[in-house]
C-alpha cells in the first residue's frame, strides 16, 4: 500500500464518519420535531377536551344557577306582595289609631270643661 491510497482509504474513512455522524443528528432533530409536534399536538387535544369539559359544565351549572334565579325571583315577587298588602293593612291601622287618639284628646278636653255627657261626641265610626 502506497501512501496515497492510505491516504484515501483514511479521508473514505472520516467522511464516512462524518456523514453518519450529521445523518444521525438530522435524524435525530428530524424525529425531536416530529416527537415534538406529536406532543404538541396531543397538549392541544387535551386541552381542547379540557376547555369542551368546562365549557359543558359552565352551561350546567349556568343552568342550574338561573333556575336558582328564577325561583329566589318569584318568591321576591311574593314578598312584594306580601308586605305590599301589609303595608296596605298597616295604613289603614295608623287612620284609625291617628283617629283615636285625636278622639280620645277632645274627650279629655271635653271632661275638663265638665261637659255633659249628652254634648259628648259618639267615637267616629272608623274605631267604634
Amino acid at each position: 500500500m502506497t501512501w496515497g491510497q492510505i491516504a484515501v482509504n483514511a479521508l473514505a474513512a472520516i467522511l464516512l464518519v462524518v456523514g453518519t455522524w450529521i445523518t444521525a443528528r438530522f435524524t435525530r432533530k428530524t424525529g425531536k420535531e416530529a416527537n415534538d409536534t406529536q406532543a404538541a399536538q396531543a397538549r392541544t387535544a387535551d386541552w381542547s377536551t379540557f376547555v369542551q369539559e368546562q365549557r359543558a359544565e359552565r352551561a350546567e351549572e349556568r343552568k342550574w344557577l338561573e333556575a336558582r334565579l328564577a325561583e329566589r325571583d318569584r318568591r321576591i315577587e311574593r314578598l312584594e306582595q306580601r308586605v305590599g298588602s301589609l303595608q296596605e293593612r298597616f295604613d289603614a291601622l295608623e287612620r284609625k289609631y291617628r283617629l283615636a287618639i285625636a278622639y280620645i284628646r277632645r274627650l279629655v278636653r271635653k271632661l275638663q270643661q265638665h261637659v255633659d255627657p249628652e254634648d259628648i261626641e259618639t267615637p267616629p265610626d272608623e274605631i267604634s
